[in-house]
């Protein structure tokens, strides 16, 4: 599974947001808890959960083998549901494609503690943009699971 780091591009970077695994229609990523992202009772602020939900979901769309051209996307919509409070430890982030369109795709991702609990998860639905599209052949890692 080829991965691309995030770890330099904006926002991602400035969390320590950065992607660890990625194949079609599925990745992996996490995080470090520090105190930049706690809030004011201690614990991971929920802009910091919406983000990692966003970064999987949308990045579980774009997935480009070596050699390919990068693929891009925009966040059209974006549910989230906070499950749990978390105060450190790593953060796991999983999204997974749901189903996809020409133009478009809806994807979930899942937040989880260092002892594997959900402390999150969300749904998103995310436009391509003009190129970026999958070959429909290769949409999907597993078709029975969409």
């Amino acid at each position: 599974m080829r991965a691309t780091s995030y770890a330099d591009i904006g926002i991602f970077g400035v969390l320590g947001l950065d992607l660890q695994e990625s194949a079609v229609g599925h990745v992996k990523g996490g995080l470090q808890i520090g105190p930049e992202h706690l809030n004011r009772m201690g614990y991971v602020h929920g802009g910091v959960l919406c983000t990692m939900i966003d970064f999987a979901a949308c990045a579980s769309g774009l997935h480009a083998e070596e050699g390919q051209a990068p693929r891009f996307a925009i966040t059209i919509s974006l549910t989230t549901q906070f499950t749990r409070p978390v105060r450190a430890g790593w953060l796991s982030v999983e999204g997974r494609t749901i189903s996809a369109g020409k133009s478009s795709f809806t994807a979930e991702a899942h937040v989880f503690d260092s002892d594997g609990e959900r402390i999150a998860h969300g749904i998103g639905t995310f436009r391509w943009r003009p190129g970026s599209q999958p070959n429909p052949s290769t949409q999907h890692a597993d078709k029975a699971d969409v």
